[in-house]
């Protein structure tokens, strides 16, 4: 692209030298501008798209253009035209180039440091991928299908998105080629890299619980079972049956399928195993068995409401990219979870991949829940929280403060709180441990969203969440992180059919 551009700026140069000569300077400007048209001929072939061409010859125009105002008025000759043209040709593609790259800078944050680069490239409707291979080529990068068990008639967007991998000081180059062929390629974006962020937590305590039902030993070290009216909960559901055993499905490390709290209410899903902890940790937060001796409780009354199914949306590492994400929304629908649990996130503008992926579950009755973040600023940039239809979750401390980790979340259209802060739960190997976040305090609400879906299978996503936000408690920090969830006047509104 270097050699193209030498190409264009020395064909001005020839014009320009032939503008001034009285002699061969029909010579030299015919010269130029054969040169000129080579240029514009290998440009052509260089870039693919009209923006990325567009920016390139404007850029060297102007140089050129400049060049020859220059000479023309070191022979003092009219050079002023030239250097008009000149300019607003610089200034275009100063404009072109610097829109790109703040379009690219705010739709992708960074992506972890590596060797390669991963972009996720959408098509449109009626395009192949052998309609960008040239491109691909050019720049030695590899590809293969994102989705390939979403079918065209499920979600065309999901079903052309490819993932592509390029060596990393290519990858910018790539995407802005990609980006300006906009007949075959409807987005492009980095497949970057989520991680988790836990928050620490403070010493065990003891609540003075005499008068609980659950006889699970932990139960007395649960203040969030207090702070919900989870207890109240356990009292309804006694001796009930629900209309339909709700999934609730953990998107994240793993879970612990074998642990001792959980193994009656895990059902057969992909990810049985977890490295990390967190998931397993989310998971009996969720659905751990309650009454049955053993460990904590949850809302789930003896195993029988819900079940639990486990996706990794993240490696044991606790890392995850929004591709792995996706596919773990669109695995989790496909197997007909009623409620997705998203305790994860980054500071980003909502990837497109992602957004997908949540519409595709939300079409097939889904709801979707995800936390609102651990940075203590507005979750509005946050990712998932900020895409269309899910609920967002922040958390509250023991004395229902907002926790001074968490993200605000009512600039959002579904927010809600939780107990987030030196929460009990599984702990991965076996046993138990405290953490805290907004990791937390979001499968508290799947939990309670499982159970209003166990009793009314038919409830709507828009009638779950006028319900947590109607029964919903004020707080003090309300105003900023919406309404402190009452499960017992929850699941009274779902069983009045109110």
């Amino acid at each position: 692209m270097l050699f193209t551009g030498l190409i264009t700026v020395s064909a001005f140069l020839l014009i320009g030298m032939g503008a001034t000569r009285k002699t061969k300077g029909a010579l030299y400007m015919t010269g130029g501008f054969l040169l000129f048209v080579i240029g514009v001929v290998l440009h052509v072939q260089s870039f693919s798209g009209f923006v990325s061409l567009t920016a390139a010859v404007s850029a060297e125009m102007g140089i050129g253009l400049l060049l020859v105002a220059g000479l023309l008025s070191r022979h003092k000759k009219n050079a002023r035209p030239f250097f008009l043209i000149g300019s607003t040709s610089l200034v275009v593609a100063v404009l072109i180039f610097g829109s790109t790259r703040l379009f690219e800078g705010y739709s992708n944050p960074p992506v972890v440091a590596g060797e390669s680069a991963s972009i996720l490239v959408e098509l449109g409707p009626d395009d192949s991928i052998e309609e960008i291979e040239q491109i691909l080529s050019r720049y030695e990068a590899s590809w293969e299908e994102a989705f390939p068990t979403v079918s065209m008639e499920e979600d065309v967007d999901l079903a052309q998105l490819y993932i592509v991998e390029v060596a990393e000081e290519n990858s910018r180059s790539l995407m802005q080629n990609l980006r300006s062929d906009v007949e075959n390629v409807d987005n492009v974006e980095i497949n970057f890299i989520v991680e988790l962020d836990v928050p620490s937590s403070g010493p065990l305590g003891d609540l003075e619980n005499d008068g609980i039902l659950e006889n699970d030993p932990l139960a007395s070290k649960q203040w969030a079972l207090d702070a919900i009216r989870g207890h109240e909960v356990h009292r309804l559901l006694h001796d009930m049956t629900p209309v339909k055993k709700a999934k609730v499905a953990i998107l994240d490390t793993g879970v612990d399928a074998g642990h001792e709290d959980v193994a009656t209410s895990f059902t057969s899903s992909p990810a049985t195993v977890d490295v990390h902890g967190h998931g397993s940790h989310c998971a009996g937060i969720a659905g751990a068995s309650t009454n049955n001796g053993i460990g904590i409780a949850s809302l789930n009354w003896e195993g029988r409401f819900i079940d639990i199914a486990g996706y990794q949306a993240l490696n044991d590492q606790g890392f995850g990219s929004i591709e792995m994400i996706s596919q773990a929304i669109i695995d989790a629908t496909k197997d007909g979870s009623d409620v997705i649990s998203m305790s994860l996130g980054a500071k980003s503008a909502a990837p497109k991949v992602i957004s997908d992926a949540i519409a595709y579950a939300r079409r097939n009755n889904v709801i979707v829940i995800a936390s609102a973040g651990n940075a203590n600023e507005d979750a509005i940039d946050h990712m998932p929280s900020n895409i269309k239809g899910v609920i967002v979750v922040s958390a509250v401390d023991e004395k229902l403060r907002k926790a001074t980790f968490s993200n605000t979340n009512m600039s959002l259209a579904r927010p809600i709180t939780a107990p987030g802060v030196n929460i009990l739960s599984l702990k991965t190997g076996g046993g138990y441990v405290q953490m805290s976040g907004t990791s937390m305090s979001t499968p508290v609400v799947s939990g309670l969203v499982g159970i209003m879906r166990a009793l009314n299978p038919d409830i709507s996503e828009d009638d779950v969440y006028q319900i947590l936000e109607t029964t919903g408690r004020k707080v003090q920090d309300t105003k900023r992180i919406g309404k402190l969830i009452d499960a017992e006047a929850a699941v009274n509104a779902v069983l009045s059919g109110s």
